[in-house]
């Protein structure tokens, strides 16, 4: 690497002058967003890219000449995508470039292909799920809490674009943050900071060379079968048409939608605290309090939620989000598969988000039981509030889980339990008898949650599919002396 000083001809010095600024203004953003401590000692993520090479540099030159303390790590991942002659260039590349600078070099490879192939993911997440796990693990063996990484302005600009086409809500429009939590679980105390998220590749490329250094390309960036390269070589391109300053104009995007998320966020945070009842492998909330917060609030924490449960939530999206937000609506047994192995269920007074296997453990066969008219009765993580009320006049509202039937018609001796075979009953208005497991199947419950369904039964049969309707004989009519009002709830307790 060429020295800093010793320049003296007027093109060294108008190099020395845009380098000097470059790293006065990386500067100025890393003490705005407080991305590193004092002395801190720090991971950087290192490709042999030119924007990684620069973020290198210029956090050297800024800890050498005492802008910044760093005690400086560097990490590189050798997926093993590319021909043996290109990944040993980069490595001997940056095992150069470190050996001038002094600095220690952590070296780690993986086979991304048969990572891909087991787990079932494209080669972009596989290689993304590898790089971070080196990453997380080399920083604990060596004591660090902070990674760095060469993102630019340019690939911000491309991801708020992949985010547009896949359809993301405000956390995709925002963008990349100057500092995230770790991207996947089991690594709370280590932070992500991207330094160069206000500094263009062309710049990077620049400082490069006028540092007297040629970083390596990586070829597979120019292939068209990822979709963060079909952006960037076909679709801005096309967009700089319309609009020569596109990539600014999705900057003022993120930054602005940043904004409004923080916002929103804090919000939802108060609420999270409030109403998520966390277990091992699922996140539920009271399904009427969270149906009663304004909708933007509503969507940051189911979003929030899928967070919680998953190690990569990038494949939660606007859509997902959207359809967990009107099943708060659906009847009890109603339910939604979402990517990752998520299952959203709505669960009487209840609605949880299950990972994997939890979501068959939560169905819960309901033993018979009778119930306290009135008084309550708890039962397979239910409480069942029943009361008599005089006269014929009720205000029935939309809870599904609520029921007023007459008290004459049902008796006073009920009972509640799950499905048995041969069950039927007569659907309030439906006219007529009709299976019970053929009007499950009609009202789309999911079959393995059939058998969770509470059943309140009189001593003639069922009198209601709790979430679903009353049977004809148990409603109320102009003869009707005195009412029977039922409300199931979910208990939040962790074996509900």
């Amino acid at each position: 690497m060429n020295s800093m000083g010793g320049r003296s001809h007027p093109e060294a010095q108008a190099r020395s002058r845009f380098g000097q600024r470059l790293e006065r203004r990386v500067l100025r953003y890393i003490q705005g967003h407080g991305l590193f401590a004092a002395a801190q000692r720090a991971l950087l993520a290192v490709s042999g890219g030119p924007d990684s090479t620069a973020l290198l540099l210029v956090l050297a030159h800024l800890s050498a000449a005492g802008g910044l303390k760093l005690d400086l790590w560097l990490a590189h991942f050798d997926h093993g995508l590319r021909r043996q002659a290109e990944r040993e260039a980069e490595k001997a590349f940056l095992s150069g470039l470190a050996a001038k600078l002094g600095l220690p070099l952590l070296l780690g490879q993986g086979d991304v292909r048969a990572y891909a192939r087991q787990h079932r993911l494209s080669l972009e997440e596989a290689a993304r799920e590898l790089r971070y796990r080196f990453l997380a693990e080399q920083a604990g063996e060596a004591a660090i809490s902070v990674v760095a990484t060469g993102h630019t302005a340019d690939d911000q600009a491309e991801t708020v674009l992949m985010h547009l086409v896949r359809g993301s809500g405000l956390t995709g429009l925002a963008g990349m943050r100057p500092s995230s939590p770790w991207p996947f679980p089991g690594h709370d105390d280590l932070l992500l900071v991207r330094p160069l998220l206000e500094v263009s590749r062309r710049e990077t490329e620049r400082y490069c060379q006028e540092e007297g250094l040629s970083p390596c390309l990586d070829v597979t960036n120019l292939l068209l079968g990822p979709l963060r390269n079909r952006i960037r070589h076909q679709l801005l391109p096309l967009l700089r048409r319309y609009n020569p300053k596109i990539e600014g104009a999705l900057l003022r995007l993120a930054a602005a939608t940043a904004s409004d998320l923080a916002y929103l966020e804090g919000t939802a945070r108060a609420f999270w605290h409030a109403l998520a009842v966390k277990d091992k492998g699922s996140v539920g909330f009271p399904r009427s309090e969270l149906a009663a917060l304004p909708l933007a609030i509503r969507s940051r924490l189911l979003q929030a939620a899928c967070q919680e449960l998953l190690a990569d939530a990038r494949q939660i999206e606007a859509v997902h989000i959207h359809s967990m937000v009107e099943a708060l609506a659906k009847p009890a047994g109603s339910r939604i598969s979402l990517p990752g192995g998520l299952t959203f269920a709505v669960d009487g007074e209840f609605v949880r988000l299950t990972l994997g296997r939890e979501a068959a453990a939560r169905v819960r066969l309901i033993p018979e039981r009778p119930l306290a008219v009135p008084g309550r009765t708890t039962v397979a993580g239910w409480l069942i509030e029943a009361e008599t009320l005089p006269g014929q006049k009720v205000e029935v509202g939309a809870d599904p889980c609520e029921a007023f039937m007459d008290y004459q018609a049902v008796g006073g001796q009920l009972t509640v339990r799950s499905r048995r075979r041969g069950d039927r009953f007569r659907p309030l208005g439906l006219g007529g008898e009709k299976k019970l497991q053929d009007y499950l199947v009609d009202a789309k419950v999911p079959r393995d949650e059939r058998d969770a369904v509470p059943l309140v039964c009189a001593s003639w049969g069922i009198a209601w599919v709790v979430g679903h309707r009353i049977d004809e004989r148990a409603r109320v009519g102009e003869d009707t002396r005195t009412v029977l009002h039922l409300r199931f709830r979910r208990q939040r307790t962790q074996d509900s």
